[in-house]
C-alpha cells in the first residue's frame, strides 16, 4: 500500500502549490521534479530533460501552436462574425433563428478553430449584442453563445484532443474523428433546448415585449432583404471556410497527411481566406503571431509538466498499482466512471479545464484502461468534461472571455449558463450508455 501513501503524498503537494497561487503548469512541473529528487535517483532528472528536449522539438508537437495559430487567423479575420451574418439571415423565418444561428455559426467555426474561448468570444462579439438588441433575454443568450463554445474543442481540429494523444499516445487522427458525432450532437441538442425554450418562454427571445415586433426573425443589422445577387455573396462567404473544412477532414479521414501537416495546411488556408476577404494588415499579423505565442506557450509548458508528472507516477508504477487496487476493490467500471466525473467536475470548478486534465489523466488513464474503456473514448468524454468546466462557475474560462466580451457581470453571465450544462450533461450520459457515438467513425477507419 506504499503507492497509496506517495500519490496522497503527491496530490496533497499539488494542491498545496495550486493554493498558493502558482500557475499550474509550474505546480505540475514543481511537484513532478520533487517527487523525481525525492523519489528517485539523481540519473533520473538527466532523463526527465532528455524526455522533455525530445518531446519539446518533436516535430509532430508542432500540431498545438499551427492550430492555435490557425484559430487566430480566423478569429482575427472576423470569419465567425460572417458565418452568424449570412446564417442568421438564412434562419429568419425561424423562431428563435438568431439563437440557432449563433449555436450553428460555433459549429462550423469549431472545425476550424480547436478553441473554446476563441470560438465563444469569436461568435459572442456580433451574435449576442444582436440578440439583445431584439430584446432577447440577455442572460439565455450569453448562455447558448456560451455553450455553443465549448464545440470548439470537441469537433476537430480540437486542440484538447491533441494534447491527450500526446500525453496518452493515443491516435490523434482517430482521437480527431471520434470528436465529430459527439461534436454535432451538442450542437443538435442546443438547439434543440433552444427552440423548446424559446417555446415555453417566448419572451426568452424578445416575443411579446414592447417594440419587439419582429426581432426575432429579423436579420442582424446591415441586412437588405434576401435576394439571389446576396445568395452569391453570401455563398461566397460561407463556402471557403466549409471547402477547408471539408479538405482537412477529408484528408486526415484517409490517411493522405499527419495531423500536423494538416494543422500546416490549415495555417495557409485560414490565411488565404481573410486575404482574399480583405480583413488582413499589418495589425492583425501582429496580433495574431503575440496571441498564439502566449497561447502556445503557454499550452507547452502544461504538456511539459505533463509529461514530468507521467514519467514520475510511471517509473514509480503509481498509475499500474492504482489500476490494480481499483479494479481488486470496485469491481463495477461504471461506478468507477462516475467516479471520475465527479472529480473533473469538481476540479473543473476550482482549476481552468486544460490543466484538470493534464494533471488527472497520468494517474487515472491506466485504471480505465483496465476497466475495459476504450483510450478513444476516454479522449471524447474528458473532453466532454472540460466543455462543461468550460461553462461552470467559478472559473469557467468561457464565463470569463464573455463577461470581458459583453460587460455583463460574472453573476449575470453564470445564471444564463446553468441550465446550458444540463444540456452538456445529457450528451455526457449518452456518450456514456452509447459509446460507438464517438468509436463509429474511428472504427470505419
Amino acid at each position: 500500500m506504499a503507492f497509496i501513501e506517495t500519490l496522497l503524498l503527491l496530490v496533497l503537494l499539488l494542491f498545496i502549490i495550486i493554493v498558493v497561487g502558482t500557475p499550474v503548469a509550474f505546480a505540475i512541473g514543481f511537484v513532478a521534479v520533487t517527487g523525481i529528487y525525492f523519489l528517485l535517483p539523481p540519473s533520473h532528472f538527466i532523463q526527465i530533460g532528455n524526455v522533455v528536449y525530445s518531446e519539446g522539438t518533436n516535430i509532430n508537437q508542432l500540431i498545438v501552436p499551427l492550430f492555435l495559430l490557425m484559430a487566430e487567423f480566423l478569429a482575427q479575420g472576423g470569419i465567425a462574425s460572417d458565418l452568424f451574418t449570412v446564417l442568421s439571415k438564412w434562419l429568419k423565418k425561424i423562431k428563435s433563428g438568431l439563437g440557432v444561428g449563433a449555436i450553428l455559426a460555433c459549429t462550423i467555426f469549431a472545425a476550424l478553430c480547436g478553441s473554446s474561448p476563441a470560438t465563444a468570444a469569436a461568435v459572442g462579439r456580433i451574435s449576442i449584442k444582436e440578440m439583445v438588441k431584439r430584446n432577447w433575454n440577455e442572460n439565455f443568450a450569453i448562455g447558448l453563445v456560451a455553450a455553443g463554445g465549448t464545440i470548439g474543442i470537441m469537433i476537430p481540429p480540437s486542440i484538447p484532443l491533441a494534447i491527450f494523444g500526446i500525453i496518452t499516445e493515443t491516435s490523434i487522427v482517430k482521437l480527431f474523428m471520434a470528436g465529430i458525432l459527439p461534436g454535432l450532437l451538442n450542437s443538435f441538442l442546443l438547439i434543440v433546448f433552444i427552440l423548446i425554450r424559446a417555446k415555453l418562454n417566448p419572451k426568452l427571445v424578445g416575443a411579446g415585449t414592447e417594440n419587439a415586433g419582429h426581432q426575432d426573425e429579423s436579420p442582424p443589422v446591415d441586412l437588405d432583404k434576401f435576394k439571389l445577387a446576396e445568395l452569391k455573396k453570401d455563398l461566397l462567404l460561407m463556402l471557403p471556410p466549409i471547402a477547408l473544412i471539408v479538405l482537412i477532414l477529408s484528408v486526415l479521414y484517409l490517411g493522405i497527411a499527419t495531423p500536423t501537416e494538416m494543422a500546416g495546411v490549415g495555417v495557409i488556408g485560414a490565411l488565404i481566406i481573410i486575404a482574399i476577404n480583405k480583413k488582413i494588415n499589418s495589425g492583425v499579423l501582429v496580433d495574431v503571431f503575440k496571441s498564439t505565442a502566449r497561447s502556445s506557450s503557454m499550452v507547452m509548458f502544461l504538456l511539459f509538466g505533463g509529461m514530468s508528472l507521467s514519467y514520475l507516477v510511471s517509473y514509480l508504477g503509481i498509475s499500474q498499482e492504482l489500476a490494480g487496487f481499483m479494479t481488486a476493490t470496485i469491481a463495477n467500471k461504471w461506478l468507477i466512471i462516475m467516479i471520475v466525473y465527479a472529480i473533473w467536475f469538481i476540479l473543473g470548478m476550482i482549476i481552468d479545464p486544460m490543466s484538470m486534465i493534464i494533471l488527472t489523466i497520468p494517474f487515472i488513464f491506466s485504471t480505465l484502461v483496465a476497466y475495459g474503456f476504450d483510450p478513444i473514448w476516454i479522449g471524447i468524454v474528458s473532453t466532454l468534461c472540460i466543455e462543461i468546466a468550460m461553462i461552470t462557475p467559478p472559473v469557467g474560462m468561457n464565463l470569463f472571455i464573455l463577461t470581458s466580451v459583453t460587460g455583463t457581470p460574472m453573476k449575470e453571465v453564470s445564471k444564463g449558463t446553468i441550465p446550458f450544462v444540463m444540456v452538456l450533461i445529457i450528451s455526457l450520459i449518452l456518450l456514456t450508455i452509447f459509446p460507438q457515438i464517438a468509436l463509429y467513425l474511428p472504427s470505419r477507419m
